[in-house]
């Protein structure tokens, strides 16, 4: 998700749209299927990049109850603030007291949306995934599957005096 849009973007009142269609980036928390499509606009503010847009993609999770996979679509619409400041460079995230907090979006001379893409999915991809709302789980004695029906397992309370 890199893009060679510096040169518009260093002008005050600077915008350029983006088109993202790209490999979902690694480290989102989630087996990402196929690449991540939206559009993103970025507009130059001064101190910092205002990008604002929306992507969409899928992914395989696992439910947390019954451990099967299911695919998971996203759509996100965004607007977050980033910086015309080196993506690798660790001083770059070490913030002055009156600066606002902007995720660096360059990567040598191109504009990398990667890691603000990353983020974006990360925050997405949910705690406890379910396959469906209503989702029985598994048996805890048997470890069948109680969305096939039930297991046969007695289910009788032991009194844990």
């Amino acid at each position: 998700m890199r893009y060679q849009i510096l040169g518009q973007l260093r002008k005050l009142s600077g915008r350029v749209v983006v088109e993202i269609d790209a490999p979902s980036p690694i480290g989102t928390g989630a087996e990402l299927t196929g690449n991540i499509v939206g559009r993103a606009e970025l507009t130059n503010t001064g101190k910092t990049v205002t990008v604002r847009g929306r992507i969409a993609g899928g992914a395989a999770l696992h439910c947390s109850r019954c451990l099967r996979e299911f695919p998971w679509r996203f759509d996100i619409s965004f607007v977050e603030l980033g910086a015309l400041r080196q993506i690798d460079d660790p001083e770059q995230y070490q913030l002055a007291e009156d600066e606002e907090e902007a995720i660096p979006l360059l990567d040598a001379e191109m504009v990398d949306l990667t890691e603000l893409v990353r983020q974006l999915i990360a925050v997405e991809v949910p705690y406890r995934p379910l396959c469906r709302p209503d989702c029985a789980g598994l048996c805890p004695r048997c470890g069948a599957d109680r969305n096939e029906g039930q297991c046969g397992c007695d289910d009788e309370t032991i009194d844990p005096r």
